[in-house]
């Protein structure tokens, strides 16, 4: 069993513990977090971490699928002029998009995010999503502007659905 502290560890079910510890076992599953009250004892095989733990972060909101178009859309310019760069900028070839998709997967590990919540309109993400560690949760979404088009456009998200 690994035991590791850190000057502050953010559990979710209190508050933050100064000097805490955790017991984790050999799958990484969290066995027991022990306040120290801020009293920590050097101890056999204790690791020690200058800085803060905290659980992993989940990305509630991506579109890994429009990781290439990163820094060429103005913000908050509301949601038509965002649809209208997204088709704009779409046209990116199929390897520049998988590596700033791979890129944008990346970064997300790197930065403590260990879930997410993936809205998707096509499938060239599911490949990289299928091959990460972390966990996504594909949310299929389609639209359309004109309602004579519906059945066609559910008939797409079922199959993006099947894809996944």
């Amino acid at each position: 069993m690994r035991k590791v502290s850190a000057n502050y560890i953010f559990p979710i079910t209190s508050e933050p513990l100064k000097n805490g510890v955790l017991e984790i076992d050999e799958s990484g599953r969290i066995l027991n977090v022990i306040d120290t009250k801020g009293d920590l004892r050097e101890s056999a095989n204790l690791e020690f971490y200058n800085g803060i733990l905290a659980p992993g972060f989940v990305n509630t909101h991506c579109h890994l699928e429009l990781s290439q178009l990163k820094g060429k859309i103005p913000e908050h310019n509301g949601l038509p002029e965002f649809i209208k760069a997204v088709q704009e900028f779409r046209n990116t070839s199929q390897l520049d998009q998988e590596k700033a998709m791979f890129n944008a997967d990346q970064d997300m590990q790197v930065n403590g995010i260990v879930a997410v919540g993936d809205v998707s309109n096509f499938s060239p993400s599911f490949k990289i999503k299928d091959k990460s560690s972390l966990k996504y949760h594909t949310f299929i979404e389609v639209f359309d502007s004109y309602p004579d088009k519906a059945d066609q456009i559910m008939q797409t998200a079922i199959t993006l659905k099947k894809e996944t």
